[in-house]
């Protein structure tokens, strides 16, 4: 543990060596209102203030930040919004309650696919959903069409359709198929079940280990979440015999979720708000931003933690987020009418 508090400290003073470089901004303090618990964000939000003097005030929301911040409107105090989900992030925009992000070098620096039409939200972090199977298991790779075929009746363990994760898959299938090939594609999936889709992705990397199903699908933070032991030597043990199959769509790559960040429509600080986004995205600060819940950074210059390394490296499908996020009431319609849940 030590030795891990003094490399995140060697990372804190890299990520502020890179902000004062470009001269810090002079608003005395920033709020950020983030989804993602404020423990999560606290030490990258440190790095900034440490480079810049500028504090951060981390709010967290826990229901609906649409809701609060059209309740707020003009008077908001939120600078820079951090969310959890590609339908949360897209939905912030889609709804007018951000405002264009354009650091210099963001084209080079954040894939296409990974920020909003109109730089309106920006990836700062992925989670790959992928294929799940025994580490012992022979399955080297798999197209997530294949995980619809007859060779794995009565072998397939997932978590609800219905859940935000898998929506967005479905999501992702529905744009790069249409309506029909997906209706199929959800038919194949709910015969080739070992049960009635319940629990989480845990519970999917629990069933594998214990030989209740023989593939299943689940985001890659789950099994290194549980690799690190933060949820007891049991599911420890667990994830250790599970391994994530490189997955990709056929003539695409894997599909991933995120976590995403956008300038709020009303920031009282704008320009300080533009500055810690641009933080975000200096290498130093991916590393310590991505590892704290085990993600994978976006910058491909940012290191991965060990765990995650050891998890192993997924070309993120080339599909725009915002593409996927379009197709997502359509998703939830095709998943009822399967009854796939049921």
């Amino acid at each position: 543990m030590a030795a891990r508090h003094r490399a995140i400290a060697v990372l804190i003073a890299a990520a502020s060596a890179c902000l004062a470089a470009t001269g810090a901004s002079r608003a005395g303090e920033i709020t950020l209102y983030s989804t993602r618990e404020a423990a999560l964000v606290e030490p990258v939000a440190a790095a900034f203030t440490g480079a810049s003097g500028v504090k951060v005030k981390i709010v967290f929301v826990e229901d609906s930040l649409v809701k609060r911040l059209v309740s707020e409107g003009e008077a908001s105090p939120a600078d820079v919004l951090i969310t959890i989900g590609l339908d949360k992030t897209t939905q912030l925009s889609s709804r007018g309650l951000t405002q264009a992000f354009t650091p210099p070098r963001l084209e080079q620096v954040v894939p296409a696919n990974l920020r909003g039409g109109g730089a309106e939200w920006i990836a700062l972090s992925i989670r790959p959903r992928v294929a799940f199977a025994r580490r012992d298991s022979a399955l080297a790779s798999i197209d997530y069409e294949d995980l619809a075929t007859s060779q794995w009746r009565g072998k397939l363990c997932m978590r609800s359709a219905l859940h935000q994760n898998n929506v967005a898959l479905v999501a992702a299938y529905l744009a790069h198929h249409g309506e029909a090939a997906t209706q199929a594609w959800l038919a194949g999936l709910k015969a080739n079940l070992a049960h009635k889709p319940d629990g989480r992705d845990n519970d999917v990397i629990r069933e594998i280990a214990q030989g209740a199903c023989e593939i299943g699908v689940g985001n890659t933070v789950a099994l290194a979440q549980l690799r690190d032991g933060r949820e007891g030597v049991g599911w420890r043990a667990w994830a250790t015999a599970v391994k994530a199959v490189p997955t990709a769509f056929r003539g695409g790559g894997a599909h991933v979720n995120l976590t995403g960040a956008a300038i709020a429509k009303h920031a009282p600080h704008p320009d300080a708000a533009q500055e810690f986004l641009a933080f975000l995205l200096t290498p130093a600060a991916q590393t310590i931003f991505a590892a704290a819940e085990l993600e994978y950074p976006v910058l491909a210059a940012a290191e991965r933690a060990p765990i995650v390394a050891d998890i192993g490296a997924f070309a993120a499908d080339a599909l725009p987020i915002d593409q996927i996020a379009a197709h997502q009431q359509a998703a939830i319609a095709l998943i009822k009418k399967a009854g796939f849940d049921e």
